[in-house]
């Protein structure tokens, strides 16, 4: 193939990318907050989250300053919580370690917590301008169909991205590689017509878009079922502490006779497809639980959904 068309791609980016508020600034660390945030959430569901956070932890030093509860806190709702957990450790060690400077070496900035490959060429490229490659799912998506791969090996993946970073400007080339495959290579009726790429496109030539890249393997959806106990009085809910973050108690089984059942609500996780029935009654005395306030807590995005489920008019639901 020829050479790779950069400034197509970077023109088309220029002109037609969203706008989104982590791409008004090269802020090394609010361009690590929001690749955290996007990582394996859409960024739909990260828009609401990401200034609130930066209101609330401007800095690498506010962040490191930070109790483990109110990182959850800013974080509730958002998920995979291990994320912020990383996230607040890691801008400890770059307070403590590095002087409060997000390390523009590839070889510091993978050794903090939470930080892979992926990440490291993001914020490397995109807040430093420096030539690593990024491959997530929409950079596979677009190579792939680019060259007609149907399976690429995942050196072949990495090896191509840093050409492509290196082709052009870094930050703008491996955005537009992102932003082409979420907004027009998408894995479902990609729209060609409007592809800076689409010359050179192997896929494209073929008719072979809805083939390439063979989807991946993934593990079999497990389900879980459970019910939900909400038991409330004028101290509060019920609740338990589990890693910072707090939640009903949940049975294997009904809870019985005497607890009203509001509904159910379904959540995913992984690979786990939870169902759960919510019941409202009293439970009595737990051991490992206690009456909290539920705004005052932090919570798990499946905590919040049961929640809004019990506070939701029945008509309604």
């Amino acid at each position: 193939m020829s050479a790779f068309p950069s400034r197509a791609l970077s023109e088309w980016f220029r002109r037609d990318h969203r706008r989104l508020p982590w791409r008004e600034t090269y802020d090394p660390y609010r361009v690590w907050v929001s690749e955290v945030m996007l990582q394996q959430t859409q960024v739909e569901t990260v828009l609401p989250y990401y200034d609130r956070f930066l209101d609330r932890f401007p800095t690498v030093e506010a962040l490191a300053a930070a109790s483990e509860d109110a990182v959850l806190a800013a974080w509730s709702g958002l998920g995979y919580y291990s994320r912020a957990r990383n996230l607040r450790n890691a801008a400890r060690r770059v307070v403590a370690d590095h002087g409060a400077h997000v390390p523009d070496d590839h070889e510091r900035l993978i050794a903090l917590p939470g930080i892979g490959r992926y990440m490291a060429g993001a914020i490397l490229s995109i807040a430093y301008n420096r030539p690593f490659p990024v491959v997530d799912g929409n950079v596979r998506r677009v190579l792939s169909r680019l060259h007609g791969w149907p399976e690429p090996k995942e050196r072949t993946l990495w090896d191509t991205a840093a050409a492509v970073a290196r082709a052009g400007e870094p930050r703008v080339m491996n955005q537009a590689m992102m932003e082409l495959g979420a907004t027009v290579c998408t894995p479902n009726a990609p729209r060609c017509g409007e592809c800076p790429l689409r010359r050179r496109c192997e896929a494209r030539k073929t008719g072979a878009q809805a083939e390439i890249p063979l989807p991946r393997k993934r593990p079999p959806t497990v389900r879980v079922d459970l019910h939900a106990v909400l038991d409330r009085n004028r101290n509060g809910y019920l609740m338990r502490e589990d890693r910072g973050l707090w939640e009903f108690p949940m049975l294997t089984d009904p809870p019985g006779d005497g607890f009203l059942h509001l509904g159910h609500c379904r959540h995913a996780i992984t690979h786990h497809r939870v169902e759960v029935d919510v019941y409202r009654g009293a439970l009595g005395r737990r051991k490992g639980y206690r009456r909290v306030r539920f705004d005052a807590v932090p919570v798990t995005s499946l905590t919040r959904k049961i929640h809004a489920l019990a506070e939701t008019p029945p008509n309604q639901r």
